[in-house]
């Protein structure tokens, strides 16, 4: 090697830095390996949350107050499989924000899992299988948002992604464990969100792309697995049936009158264009990334021969994405709908099965591999850091800030006040979820909230007084407004008797402070509040 093609320094680094990560994507490929760094990561994230923010997002909120017990129907928008899953959680832990986050951050892992796994289906290069499943992370409203926001879409992403691994599984190993293990997957969709029925029919349907997969769920196990699924689902949905109009007006409210427009919308074909509009939005950034790192190989001359899982996923998940693609587009159409939210096309999380199966039939090239899955796993890690960072960040800006509320110093104050045990009446805004978040610190209580107000928590077995609590920082006229108006849950406004005052942050900026509470306590109680 001469002096001009001896490389720089920087360059040497570079290599290095590039065979570092060569060496690590060869160790996370093995199964097991990438099971366990998706939990340490999530674990990392769980720490994060618990030890750095104090707060919770609207959605950790709504899993707290369905923690305190069972019910058939939680929210007319969505069925019970998250609630559920709070409720069991906290007979374990209590009320606590570990609620959420156990879920939250379970089902993200599990998610990862299952995509490596039904990757490892499609394809036999172990690098291939391990980039589909990093692409992940190059999904914003996945790698980025679900650390803190949803929670009945991560459990339909994962109940889906289960249903594709089995459903690949299936078409290699057809064992009657597959089948039953397919109709609780399918179970589980159902009772995570309304929508899976449909994405999953579509999904069975588009098995007519393929033989084999037509001879796999098409089979008399196969509809009989899928059947068995939705009967296992159907407890709720038949509630709702027996509750239509409410069932109706939550989906028109959700769908059409509560989501504004951020634009005109003049008639059918803006309506049709939301339907792509929102989908490029939720891809980003892993599509770009893929064609811009790929595109060598997408467009090679003189490819190999596909192999015949490849062509079957291809075929099988092409077709399915274009029946998506028109369900959502009628949708739209038919009901009006000048807004579609990103977070609706959590169904697209599969993509990456598509993309990769696109490429040739052969083992990715070797750098390019390690620039795209470098590029996903800076992703991920940025993505980790920031999360940590939003408690340096609301400590110069709290004007809407949620995760670093000082909610154990509001409820030692309450303790102050004489408020120990009894029923919290919460009037939550967009950005407090003051009683979930509450009764983390007061364990004897049990929380009803008007954002909520279908779900009614069991009576405690020893009653209590009665708090009724709001944000008095931002809706300083609830206090006049409870005192003149009825409150459900005691059955008129709010005795003359009660206590009302504010609970307060600790001292800060004056443009900083957190939210103060105000309250009303009815000492022994009122009505169903007690």
């Amino acid at each position: 090697m001469n002096a001009a093609t001896e490389p720089t320094p920087s360059q040497s680094r570079l290599r290095r830095l590039a065979g570092g990560i060569d060496s690590l994507l060869d160790r996370l490929a093995e199964p097991r390996a990438f099971a366990a760094a998706a939990l340490g990561y999530y674990a990392i994230a769980f720490l994060i949350r618990t030890l750095l923010l104090t707060g919770s997002s609207g959605d950790e909120a709504q899993l707290m107050l369905y923690g305190q017990g069972f019910a058939w129907i939680y929210d007319f928008g969505n069925p019970p499989m998250a609630g559920w899953m709070a409720a069991a959680v906290e007979t374990l832990t209590g009320p606590s924000i570990a609620v959420a986050l156990l879920i939250r951050y379970g089902l993200l892992a599990a998610f990862l899992i299952l995509l490596h796994a039904a990757a490892r289906e499609v394809f036999t290069d172990r690098r291939t299988a391990l980039a589909a499943a990093l692409s992940a992370f190059g999904f914003w409203f996945f790698g980025w948002e679900a650390l803190r926001n949803y929670m009945d879409s991560l459990v339909l992403i994962t109940a889906l992604m289960a249903c594709i691994w089995l459903m690949l599984r299936l078409t290699r190993a057809p064992t009657a464990g597959g089948y039953a293990a397919l109709a609780l997957a399918v179970a589980a969709g159902s009772l995570g969100k309304f929508s899976f029925p449909p994405v999953l029919l579509a999904l069975v349907a588009a098995a007519v792309a393929s033989p084999l997969m037509r001879e796999t769920l098409w089979s008399r196990r196969g509809l009989a697995a899928v059947g068995t699924g939705f009967v296992l689902a159907s407890p709720p949905y038949v509630y709702a049936l027996f509750h239509l109009e409410r069932w109706i007006e939550t989906a028109n409210d959700r769908l059409v009158t509560g989501a504004l427009a951020e634009g005109e919308i003049a008639g059918t074909v803006d309506r049709v264009l939301l339907v792509p509009d929102s989908l490029l939005n939720f891809v980003l950034p892993v599509l770009p990334l893929f064609v811009v790192l790929f595109l060598p190989d997408l467009v090679r001359l003189g490819r190999p021969p596909v192999a015949m899982v490849r062509r079957r996923t291809r075929r099988w998940l092409g077709l399915w994405f274009a029946v998506l693609w028109l369900l959502f587009t009628v949708t739209v159409v038919a009901a009006g709908m000048v807004k579609l939210r990103e977070h609706y096309m959590f169904v697209a999380m599969p993509l990456p099965l598509l993309l990769f199966a696109l490429l040739p039939e052969a083992p990715l090239h070797r750098w390019r591999s390690v620039a795209y899955c470098g590029v996903m796993g800076a992703v991920a890690a940025a993505a980790l850091v920031a999360l940590g960072g939003q408690a340096a960040v609301e400590a110069f800006d709290c004007s809407k800030c949620r995760m670093t509320v000082p909610w154990r110093g509001y409820a030692e104050q309450l303790r102050e006040i004489g408020f120990e045990r009894g029923t919290i009446v919460s009037y939550d805004s967009p950005y407090t979820d003051a009683g979930a978040n509450l009764r983390r610190y007061l364990p004897n209580t049990r929380l009803v909230t008007n954002k909520r107000p279908h779900y009614v928590p069991p009576p405690l077995d020893l009653p209590g007084d009665c708090l009724v609590v709001w944000n008095d920082s931002r809706y300083p006229g609830t206090a006049d407004h409870i005192r003149t108006q009825p409150v459900p849950q005691i059955g008129g406004p709010v005795p003359e008797g009660a206590r009302f005052g504010r609970v307060e942050g600790p001292p800060g900026r004056a443009d900083n402070r957190a939210p103060a509470l105000g309250y009303a306590l009815i000492e022994a109680g009122a009505g169903t509040c007690r």
